[in-house]
C-alpha cells in the first residue's frame, strides 16, 4: 500500500505538524511554534529531495510560497535566539546590555506582526506533494538503500569540507541536515553501520549554537556602529570579541566530533 511508503507516512505526520502550528502563528507566533513549524517545513523539504532521487516530479515552483514563509519565520527565530544568547552572556559575566536588549526587542516586535499576516495570509497547498508522493512505487527496503547509499556519500563529501570547517560550515550544516532527517525515518538498525546518529545529533547541536553566535554578530556590527551611544560601544565590542571566540571554539568541538559521525 502506499501508506507504508516510508517517505509518504513521515510526510504526513509532519504536514500534521505544520498545519497544528501554522494556525498557532496566525493566532501569536509563539518561540515553540516558530520553532515547531519550521522544523516540520525543513523535514517536509528534505523528503521532497529524498523522492528526487527516485522521480523527476518537478516541486520547487510549487513549494516557493512555503519557503517564502520559512524565511520570514527564520527571521522572527533570530531575534528571538539572539535575545537568547544575550542573556545568556550576561548571566555568565558582569556587563548588561539593556539598550541593545530593547533594539532586538522593537526589531522582534515588527518581524512577529509580519509573520502573522504572512501566516494568516498562506494558503497550504501540501495536496500537490502528497500525490507526488503517493504515486512513488518502492518499497521500505529501497528507501532505506536509497538513503545508506547518499548517506556515505555525503558524510565524505562534508568531511572533505570539514578541512576548512569556518568556510564551509553552513553548507556542511545543510548538507547533513537531510542526512539526519533521512536517517531518522529508517529503523535504527538499518543505518547503524553507516553512520553513528547520536554523533550526527552532537555535530548538527555544535553547529546550531555557532550558527545564533554568528546570526547575533550579524546583528551586533551595524547596531554598534550606527546606533549606539558612546557608553556602550566599548562593551558591544567586548561582546562581539566573545562571540567570535566562542565561535571558533565551538568549530573545533564540531570538526573533532565530525570525526565520529
Amino acid at each position: 500500500m502506499a501508506e507504508d511508503n516510508l517517505i509518504l507516512k513521515n510526510w504526513l505526520e509532519q504536514e500534521s505538524v505544520f498545519t497544528e502550528n501554522l494556525t498557532i502563528c496566525r493566532k501569536r507566533p509563539t518561540i515553540v511554534a516558530v520553532h515547531d513549524i519550521r522544523v516540520a517545513i525543513k523535514k517536509l523539504r528534505s523528503f521532497l529531495r529524498l523522492k528526487d532521487l527516485f522521480t523527476n516530479a518537478s516541486w520547487k515552483d510549487e513549494f516557493s510560497k512555503t519557503a517564502a514563509l520559512f524565511k520570514s519565520l527564520g527571521r522572527l527565530r533570530d531575534f528571538d535566539k539572539s535575545l537568547h544568547v544575550v542573556r545568556k552572556y550576561e548571566h555568565n559575566g558582569s556587563t548588561s546590555y539593556p539598550r541593545f536588549k530593547e533594539y532586538l526587542r522593537e526589531n522582534r516586535k515588527l518581524v512577529r506582526k509580519w509573520v502573522r499576516k504572512e501566516a494568516e495570509e498562506f494558503n497550504p497547498q501540501t495536496d500537490f506533494f502528497t500525490d507526488q508522493l503517493r504515486s512513488l512505487s518502492i518499497t521500505d527496503d529501497q528507501v532505506i538503500k536509497k538513503v545508506i547509499e547518499e548517506t556515505a556519500q555525503k558524510i565524505r563529501k562534508v568531511k572533505n569540507l570539514g578541512r576548512h570547517v569556518k568556510k564551509n560550515a553552513h553548507e556542511m550544516r545543510k548538507q547533513l541536515k537531510d542526512v539526519y532527517y533521512w536517517v531518522k525515518i529508517c529503523p535504527e538498525n538499518s543505518i547503524n553501520e553507516v553512520i553513528s546518529v547520536k554523533a550526527l545529533d552532537k555535530f548538527l547541536d555544535d553547529l546550531g549554537h555557532w550558527q545564533d553566535h554568528f546570526v547575533l554578530r550579524r546583528k551586533l556590527k551595524p547596531y554598534r556602529k550606527e546606533t549606539a551611544i558612546k557608553e556602550e560601544k566599548d562593551q558591544l565590542k567586548e561582546l562581539e570579541k566573545k562571540l567570535t571566540d566562542e565561535q571558533d571554539q565551538i568549530l573545533q568541538k564540531a570538526k573533532d566530533k565530525l570525526q565520529e559521525v
